[in-house]
């Protein structure tokens, strides 16, 4: 018998801050609680959201043209793991405003006054997540590079309700990893929570008695929103007295955004490589964390991705993005490192990488920067250009879905599959 490795006070970050050193991770020996033997292949699959989307100058590939686009340089040595898709959106404008619409597929404002509020519906992440995520810990994760704001959230659940990511490293590692100090105490406090959701429920249903069809409708709503909670809860208690996976603590947090990001992209994968859940959406805002540039500190890029044309401008924009692709790179690298039982958890995990902007620049939804990685779909070191305006890219989640083992013959505004071309 092995004899289990201890380790004290160690530190996920490397010294200079980057990419967190990590690869030994998956060599540490769990505790019997937290060890599946794998039945069958588990899906997994990872959205990742750059709010302010992707230069399409150096982005999207041209037809017969030999070049790499820049802002795919760094991707190359997956050059045959990936698929970049073109020509695909969603058919709506808005702007920032509509860019929460990358996952669900639509944009339905709402407008109050002279303002504009945001209303959405399920995204792909947590529509996957109800099938995939059934019997992990948790049912998702929503993460963030940054701080970002509520509108410009990349994950909504079935009653349209943002699932704000979480952008602090210390709590996402806390709660995949560090145990209840008095699991019944815990316990307690859910089943008191679930007593306050009883007594709200209750005030609920005598209102409904006193009130219109329309309101009748909002507070039906309410009362599924009030389930949900009822069902994380649940789940919750379900896993209370099971030890989580036994790693060496965070103890620090990074200071800018793409060692953020990096560190973001390492959590999921020690998350789903302990099945701690298997979807996780990962929001890339337009400030928060400072941007190291070419030696000084942005507070963000959003001036940036407003270039005007100004080649300049267009220049720091390039640079700034080649980031984004980089710790995606590094992500995918990392994935392929993990075993998950006769396969790489890459071969068994979607990353989908894009944006609800298309030109920041112009504030254009239409020709969405979109990127689609691993899992069981078709990679042929090409990628796949559709005339813009023909193909929805609701019809790219359906292949997606299908691929996932999840039976969907629809999403959103699809009118069909690309299962010809990436299934």
């Amino acid at each position: 018998m092995k004899r289990a490795i201890e380790i004290n006070r160690r530190q996920f970050l490397c010294g200079t801050g980057g990419l967190m050193a990590l690869p030994f991770l998956s060599s540490l020996p769990l505790s019997a609680a937290t060890t599946h033997p794998i039945a069958k292949a588990r899906k997994r699959l990872v959205c990742v959201g750059t709010f302010l989307g992707m230069y399409p100058g150096e982005w999207h590939p041209k037809p017969n043209r030999a070049r790499t686009p820049r802002l795919l340089e760094p991707l190359m040595p997956h050059r045959k793991d990936f698929t970049v898709v073109s020509g695909v959106d969603h058919g709506i404008n808005g702007g920032h405003k509509g860019t929460p619409s990358f996952l669900s597929g639509v944009y339905q404002p709402e407008y109050i006054g002279e303002s504009i509020m945001v209303r959405n519906q399920i995204t792909l992440d947590q529509l996957a997540a109800k099938h995939l995520s059934r019997d992990s810990r948790y049912h998702s994760l929503q993460l963030g590079a940054s701080e970002g704001k509520p509108s410009q959230t990349l994950s909504w659940d079935e009653n349209g309700v943002p699932l704000l990511p979480e952008p602090d490293p210390i709590n996402v590692f806390q709660k995949l990893f560090v145990n209840d100090l008095n699991p019944m105490e815990a316990s307690r406090a859910m089943t008191f929570k679930r007593s306050i959701l009883d007594i709200v429920a209750d005030d609920a249903r005598a209102l409904q008695r006193e009130i219109g069809y329309e309101d009748r409708e909002k507070v039906d709503a309410y009362f599924t929103s009030i389930r949900d909670v009822e069902k994380r809860i649940e789940r919750q208690q379900q896993w209370i007295n099971t030890p989580k996976p036994g790693v060496p603590p965070l103890m620090e947090r990074p200071t800018t955004f793409h060692e953020n990001l990096d560190l973001m992209y390492e959590l999921t994968a020690l998350a789903l490589q302990h099945d701690s859940t298997r979807v996780a959406s990962i929001e890339l805002p337009a400030g928060g964390l400072p941007i190291t540039f070419g030696g000084e500190q942005l507070s963000g890029y959003h001036g940036q991705s407003h270039h005007g044309k100004d080649p300049e401008v267009v220049e720091e924009l390039v640079k700034i993005e080649l980031m984004h692709t980089r710790s995606l790179s590094k992500f995918l690298s990392r994935l392929k490192e993990i075993d998950d039982g006769g396969a790489t958890l890459f071969d068994r995990t979607q990353v989908l990488f894009g944006s609800g902007l298309g030109n920041g620049s112009s504030h254009s939804n239409r020709n969405l920067p979109v990127l689609v990685a691993g899992g069981d779909l078709k990679h042929s070191g090409k990628d796949l250009i559709f005339e813009e305006g023909k193909t929805p890219l609701a019809n790219v989640f359906v292949t997606m879905l299908q691929s996932l083992g999840i039976e969907s013959e629809n999403f959103a505004h699809s009118t069909g599959n690309i299962n010809n071309e990436l299934a």
